[in-house]
């Protein structure tokens, strides 16, 4: 039982479920301003978005392999179908299974917190079906990096905000750009290290489009300017000064762009890139919501 769970929790990526934890709780904690934070509330919308990017990881999964995307010799996948962990039916069911159980929590969330909710709840549910699911296939027409950008910024920030306050904001809209464009560098990184797989597959991501020398662009316009907005925010009182300690995870930054930089078209130099972005994505974010709690404290 013990490893069938790390196998789900393997299916799931739990390394990168901080892409769907940091947004949620920074609108949440952003909205600790304004009202009295409302925990339960908190935990159900953090569940819902978590329950939500699980089921994207595993349907994306699900897709690839059926579409052979994933194969044994590319690296995008996380292993457990073609390692015969669990087979396609299973990651589908489960995929299904996990939605309908975010859908559900969503549901409850709108009605007791309005209407507002379930659109932004339907948003998101039928994006992250759509991210590779038919009939729309997002990420396979090169529209996966601003669908990414849009859910794991704007819907969820916004939406961990509304369940505390019922109401909309323009400050809370301009937060949810550092940690939106983090999360889609992930999604980038990992676009960039599959051009060729992706290509003879016959897939075409945004990297395929533009080619992998403007690829590499994007990935440090997306890292640059999370920083760069950040320092704006702050600049205009938007975030705390406390804000600025995000500065700190600079040099990972660096470190990542760097990689990038040399790597020369390798998949293999790149092969971790994904990974090491989701964990710059998770310290900055971190001490964004950190500095977001000094500057509640009345």
């Amino acid at each position: 039982m013990k490893q069938k769970i790390k196998i789900w929790l393997r299916a799931a990526r739990l390394f990168s479920l901080t892409a769907s934890i940091i947004p949620v709780t920074i609108g949440a904690i952003f909205a600790a301003k304004e009202s009295k934070f409302q925990l339960m509330y908190y935990l159900l919308s953090l569940f819902a978005a978590v329950l939500l990017q699980a089921s994207v990881n595993m349907l994306n999964d699900y897709d690839d392999f059926i579409n052979k995307v994933d194969t044994k010799d590319s690296s995008s996948s996380n292993g457990v179908i073609l390692e015969n962990l669990l087979t396609p039916k299973e990651i589908s069911k489960g995929g299904r299974l996990v939605l309908a159980l975010g859908c559900i929590i969503g549901l409850f969330l709108a009605f007791k917190k309005g209407p507002f909710i379930l659109i932004l709840g339907a948003i998101g549910a039928l994006s992250g079906y759509s991210y590779t699911g038919k009939p729309l296939m997002l990420k396979y027409r090169g529209l996966g990096a601003p669908l990414v950008f849009i859910i794991f910024g704007p819907l969820m920030v916004l939406g961990g905000y509304f369940v505390q306050t019922q109401r909309i904001s323009t400050n809370v809209l301009l937060l949810s750009i550092p940690v939106g464009l983090l999360t889609t560098a992930i999604l980038h990184a990992n676009d960039i290290r599959d051009i060729y797989h992706d290509k003879k597959a016959g897939i075409k991501t945004l990297s395929i489009i533009i080619g992998r020398a403007n690829a590499c662009y994007i990935y440090y316009g997306l890292v640059y300017l999370s920083y760069i907005s950040v320092l704006a925010m702050t600049y205009y009182r938007v975030t705390p000064i406390w804000s600025l300690l995000c500065l700190i995870t600079l040099p990972t930054a660096l470190k990542n762009i760097n990689k990038l930089r040399i790597s020369n078209g390798s998949a293999s130099g790149l092969k971790a890139l994904d990974q090491e972005t989701a964990k710059l994505q998770a310290q900055f974010g971190a001490i964004l919501i950190i500095s977001l709690l000094f500057s509640s404290i009345k």
